[in-house]
């Protein structure tokens, strides 16, 4: 007899809220770094997507009653300031993009695993498929934070580093733009920017295949 494993994905969790939400960080993120109050708005809205992110995992109450205060504990360090110390500001923040990066992969997984179990085609598997490419864009975007708190010139940026240049640098990275206004400079970096890129190529063509297929199924 074949070993069942239990789900990691929910099933009674649709994607419509958190696609909204992730649209309106994605809109949020180029003006953040002009207003303070801005920045504010969004990091309550990541936190809010990390939230709805979580419900769509199938773990216990429990389970995701910490995973809740561990985001918590993300948002509060995202939000911290030090005016006298620049580094103690960068390491709260390279705290709060571990747990969101940890929630990030956990999402992603749950979804895509939803999707991949899927039997027809709906709006909702349309949904999920969308969150999932802007949750890997905005997994990237934490993971180039991430190099730049341990090599500040691991990527050149000509107007200086921001979390709106990194935000751009990671969407056209896993679109495959590459317009070269800024570049990785130490092995690390490359090796990342590559992988992002082979996921942008991979990912819509494993999930466009899967939808096809579901839907030569469903008119049959």
């Amino acid at each position: 007899m074949m070993k069942r494993y239990p789900k990691i994905y929910s099933v009674t969790t649709g994607y419509t809220r958190l696609f909204i939400d992730l649209i309106i960080v994605f809109l949020l993120v180029p003006f953040a770094s002009f207003n303070h109050n801005l920045n504010l708005l969004l990091s309550l809205f990541f936190l809010i997507t990390l939230l709805l992110g979580l419900n769509t995992l199938a773990f216990s109450k429990k389970i995701l009653s910490i995973f809740r205060f561990i985001a918590a504990l993300g948002f509060i360090f995202d939000i911290i300031v030090f005016p006298d110390s620049v580094y103690l500001t960068n390491l709260t923040s390279l705290i709060s993009q571990s747990f969101y990066s940890i929630f990030i992969m956990l999402v992603i997984i749950a979804i895509s695993s939803r999707i991949y179990n899927e039997e027809e085609v709906d709006l909702g598997v349309i949904r999920g498929g969308i969150c999932i490419y802007l949750l890997l864009g905005i997994l990237w975007f934490l993971f180039y934070q991430i190099i730049m708190f341990f090599d500040p010139n691991a990527l050149s940026v000509p107007e200086g580093v921001n979390n709106s240049s990194l935000f751009y640098f990671s969407f056209t990275t896993i679109t495959t733009l590459g317009y070269g206004d800024i570049t990785p400079n130490n092995a690390f970096a490359m090796t990342l920017t590559n992988a992002e890129a082979l996921v942008g190529q991979i990912y819509p063509a494993v999930v466009i295949a899967k939808l096809v297929s579901l839907y030569n199924i469903e008119s049959k």
